[in-house]
């Protein structure tokens, strides 16, 4: 259940800030707590839907929070197809036969004999520490086959064989046993050994050197795939991934032009303490009105990639801008569609999102 004291101390500051009465919030609150979306009292707030001069009386109930997001995903995306996007093997695997760029994989450990094709493979625990001890190469990145968030993620520059102990990007000791116990976490699956990728010089000289996504929404319509939203995920240099956590990471995201790659607002969080920004707090380079590099080849890639997946009517491409060019990190599904309403003031509902609903339904 929501705090009660922070709803409280919430009805106060947007009384504050934007003279709304608390009677009309609690209304609103209660009216969209009960209609279709089923918004929370929290994401009323924290998604800044109370403010009126973002979101008109007449489109609040277009606004979606975690609830809605896992409806409408269930609605548009088939359960037999979500292992396309869920499981990276596969979902490379299919990727990689239809020539798209992906990341380039050393090795696999998947003790259900599962590859990408072209790597070394790794089908036991045994051959892990194996492999581990003589056969990996560095930089590396290492991710699981089946994660999120960034859990189980490592980037690792070199082995110290005094200490018996890898060492990270940021100088960190990561013990041997302890590499090989995170490999081997059953909700894994298995993890995947992959060179570390090189952002585009444009990149790299706004945001740094870890690795920063753009996300593309794209939806799967009667017409054929049409991308709805797109923000990229901007990492800080104390983090190896670019993921958001609401804010948690540290990392920015970025509203993205989705015709144009043009950054149009960042902020650090949620409301009420999220701030919106206009320089990367590292490297200290202007990131508004920045322009993404290859925006017409990255997007016309998620294009025709989604294609590839038409039992996912609605999917979350991640895209990575490199020196050789877009590289198609990963496909999503089951994604918290009120972050990028936030992001891009907009209500996430639309009329295409409301045309795939119908016709899901009444299919």
């Amino acid at each position: 259940m929501f705090n009660l004291q922070k709803l409280f101390v919430y009805a106060v500051s947007v009384k504050r800030r934007v003279r709304k009465p608390y009677h009309q919030q609690f209304k609103e609150i209660a009216g969209l707590a009960s209609g279709k979306q089923r918004l929370g009292a929290s994401e009323y707030y924290e998604l800044g839907v109370f403010d009126d001069a973002v979101y008109p009386p007449e489109r609040k109930s277009d606004c979606v929070g975690w609830r809605a997001s896992h409806l409408i995903d269930q609605c548009l995306n088939h359960p037999h197809w979500r292992a396309a996007a869920n499981d990276k093997v596969l979902n490379y695997a299919i990727l990689k036969h239809y020539g798209f760029p992906i990341p380039e994989t050393m090795a696999c450990y998947c003790t259900d004999g599962n590859f990408i094709g072209g790597e070394q493979r790794v089908q036991s625990v045994e051959a892990l520490t194996g492999y581990l001890r003589h056969a990996l190469t560095f930089p590396v990145f290492i991710k699981p086959i089946h994660g999120s968030y960034g859990r189980g993620t490592y980037q690792l520059d070199s082995y110290d064989a005094a200490s018996g102990c890898f060492v990270d990007s940021h100088q960190n000791m990561i013990k041997f046993d302890d590499l090989v116990s995170a490999c081997v976490t059953q909700g894994f699956h298995g993890m995947l050994f992959q060179k570390c990728l090189k952002p585009h010089d444009d990149v790299r000289k706004l945001v740094g050197s870890s690795t920063s996504c753009a996300r593309v929404i794209v939806a799967l319509t009667h017409s054929g795939p049409k991308i709805l939203m797109a923000f990229w995920k901007i990492a800080r240099a104390h983090n190896i991934t670019d993921n958001f956590c609401m804010g948690e990471t540290g990392n920015l995201l970025a509203w993205l032009n989705k015709d144009s790659g043009t950054v149009e607002r960042i902020v650090t969080g949620l409301w009420p303490d999220g701030e919106e920004v206009t320089l990367h707090p590292d490297t200290g380079k202007t990131l508004l009105s920045a322009k993404l590099p290859q925006w017409q080849e990255a997007t016309a890639m998620c294009l025709s990639a989604a294609g590839h997946f038409p039992g996912l009517k609605l999917q979350h491409w991640d895209v990575a801008f490199c020196v050789a060019g877009p590289v198609l990190m990963e496909l999503n599904t089951e994604a918290d569609l009120g972050v990028p309403q936030y992001l891009g003031r907009t209500p996430f509902i639309d009329q295409t999102i409301k045309t795939m609903m119908e016709a899901a339904e009444g299919g």
